[in-house]
């Protein structure tokens, strides 16, 4: 990948529903959306409560960092409320040649990011180390632009492979609310 195609801004687009989406509607409009150069993340679901969604859009370069509004308006209908998009710059943004079947999203207004800090070194884990970690397709990082608190995380990986089935305790949940973090995951 050149310079000029790397990922220059991270989106996320958090809005309530009406009522949870067990239709699919609302994630068969997202899917729908025009891509941009970066393939499209599907509408993930709060794991707390199915009537919170957000996507995620990933730009290059010369891409637009507001959304367009058709696609707001394709929405309206099943929207109850919507939050302002927040932006991040990228601080990691990796994906493998395989696109991935399960996305999960955490986010976050709290903890302190120190931009002056030079990022720790990568130190091998023991998962690494003993082979049993789960091989991701993606992995996107970033920083609010507006504060110099919050985080959010993108992982996605491929359900297809035996072992690699998403499941909502794999992540340490039961204080992410307390904590103030947001977490998502695309629906099967």
């Amino acid at each position: 990948m050149s310079i000029r195609d790397e990922i220059t801004s991270l989106v996320v687009q958090e809005f309530r529903l009406h009522a949870a989406d067990t239709s699919g509607a609302a994630a068969r409009i997202v899917a729908g959306f025009a891509d941009g150069l970066e393939a499209s993340v599907p509408l993930l679901t709060s794991i707390e409560d199915r009537r919170d969604v957000a996507t995620v859009r990933g730009l290059h370069a010369g891409e637009r960092t507001e959304a367009d509004p058709s696609e707001r308006f394709m929405l309206n209908p099943l929207v109850a409320s919507w939050r302002p998009p927040k932006h991040y710059a990228p601080r990691i943004t990796e994906r493998s040649r395989s696109s991935s079947s399960h996305y999960r999203l955490a986010v976050t207004e709290s903890g302190i990011n120190n931009a002056e800090a030079d990022p720790p070194k990568a130190r091998g884990t023991a998962a690494r180390e003993t082979g049993t970690a789960t091989p991701l397709g993606l992995l996107w990082i970033g920083l609010p632009l507006a504060t110099y608190a919050g985080l959010m995380v993108l992982l996605g990986h491929n359900e297809g492979r035996e072992g690699d089935a998403a499941e909502s305790n794999d992540w340490p949940l039961p204080l992410s609310s307390s904590l103030g973090v947001r977490i998502y995951e695309s629906q099967s």
